[in-house]
């Protein structure tokens, strides 16, 4: 095995969501507290308190025995403050390092390679970003991505006392310190994985590392072929620092209530997601729909739909026409849906598209998008929009559903979601 100076560190946010809201909420510091996810349905983000009560993540909500539930403190998901709150952390990173991989919300890749002293720059970045933004991190370091994976898990592993007081370790990953990992803990094996492995006698990732190359490629893919290599110390990729092009966007989510017409739901979801795609510089060649019963009620089917368009289309309008017609489709008398969604696919770059002598894109509505887009960058989502949607997609907040009209309330129920600390005016901490 091959043993070569850290080359990238991860610097990941601990218990992110949690700390976010710890973050703003004095009173939930040491206290168990629980994140749900959209629709106030499954645990999303635990809190080490909340994990020593047994709780995990992906429980729902309502299987939580009471005497546990009484216990913990609960939040609703607020993307926009967790998200607000991961842009801090990457400007500061970005300020610090040469290259800096947005990996996700939470996690961050930097370019450690030719830095006389990397732990103590990363000792810097971590105490930087308690200090400025409040939020603990753990750092891993190695000579490829996945090592760096490993030494960030070993970081959490064996700094359990000082995660809780707040000052967390940096670890360097090495193919010869992998032995205190274990393999279902390992970037990119899984649970699956780690059951096959075992049978092999496979339990820490040094024992992954150890086996013969060849057996792991025929036995178990490319992919965890590539693993293996990386806990080797040969790096088989290098950062990702511009996110490539997607290859479809979905936006879907679980109604606060069963409803009967899901229309005005499917349009706020079809406007979201055209937004995303033109903020990508794409074009849709092709759409999806498909709503869910509710299987608590006896009624759990699924239907869906898809049909390609004409021509990859950047226009709100167009997709709308299209999720009515499929919608319409698929709706029948005197049922009720639970959730539903639409997704774009055939994506391609704007300046990619090839018209023909039928069809091409209309500049004139296209160029109408752009400034629909910049209207509600400016003044916020849904300040202008195609047709009538459903706004503020993120859930209601407590009695903000008043005088709303009753095809109006598929909203995302989120009863304990926090203020907008930092994206409203009006929710801003007042100091006295």
């Amino acid at each position: 095995m091959l043993e070569a100076p850290p080359k990238f560190g991860l610097i990941d946010g601990n218990t992110f969501y949690v700390s976010c809201e710890r973050l703003w909420d004095s009173t939930l510091r040491g206290v168990p507290t629980v994140v749900l996810g959209n629709g106030d349905g499954c645990c999303i983000a635990l809190s080490p308190e909340a994990k020593a009560l047994g709780l995990k993540i992906g429980t729902p909500i309502f299987q939580v025995p009471s005497s546990i539930r009484k216990q913990v403190q609960v939040r609703s998901a607020n993307f926009a403050l967790y998200g607000d709150m991961s842009a801090r952390i990457v400007s500061i990173l970005r300020d610090m390092f040469p290259r800096v991989e947005v990996y996700s919300i939470d996690e961050n890749f930097v370019d450690v390679e030719g830095i006389k002293d990397p732990e103590a720059l990363c000792l810097e970045a971590r105490e930087r970003i308690l200090q400025w933004v409040g939020i603990p991190c753990c750092v891993g370091l190695g000579a490829t991505r996945t090592l760096a994976k490993a030494g960030n898990k070993l970081a959490k592993n064996q700094s359990k006392r000082a995660v809780r007081a707040g000052r967390l370790a940096v670890f360097h990953a090495t193919p010869q310190n992998i032995h205190l990992l274990p393999v279902e803990d390992v970037w990119g094996v899984g649970s699956r994985f780690a059951r096959r492995l075992a049978q092999e006698g496979v339990y820490t990732a040094a024992d992954l590392a150890a086996l013969p190359a060849d057996h792991v490629r025929s036995r178990y893919g490319v992919v965890l072929a590539r693993t293996q290599t990386e806990l080797r110390g040969i790096a088989c990729g290098d950062l990702e620092l511009e996110e490539p092009d997607r290859k479809q966007i979905v936006v879907s989510r679980m109604f606060g209530r069963d409803v009967a017409d899901p229309m005005d739901a499917l349009a706020t979801f079809a406007t979201v997601a055209c937004e995303k795609m033109r903020g990508r510089d794409l074009a849709a060649g092709a759409l999806w729909v498909w709503l869910d019963g509710n299987p608590h009620k006896g009624d759990g089917f699924h239907i869906s739909r898809a049909v390609p368009l004409p021509f990859p289309t950047r226009d709100t309008g167009e997709v709308l026409r299209a999720v009515r017609f499929l919608a319409k489709s698929m709706m029948k008398g005197g049922q009720h849906y639970k959730r539903g969604g639409v997704g774009l696919s055939d994506l391609v770059r704007s300046e990619q598209r090839q018209a023909d002598l039928f069809f091409g894109p209309d500049s004139k509505r296209e160029k109408g998008m752009d400034v629909l887009d910049k209207i509600n960058a400016k003044y916020g989502r849904g300040t202008v929009g195609v047709g009538t949607t459903g706004w503020r997609v993120g859930g209601a907040r407590p009695g903000e559903q008043r005088g709303v009209p009753d095809e109006a309330r598929w909203r995302p129920t989120l009863k304990a979601l926090s203020p907008a600390y930092t994206t409203r005016w009006s929710e801003l901490l007042r100091v006295r």
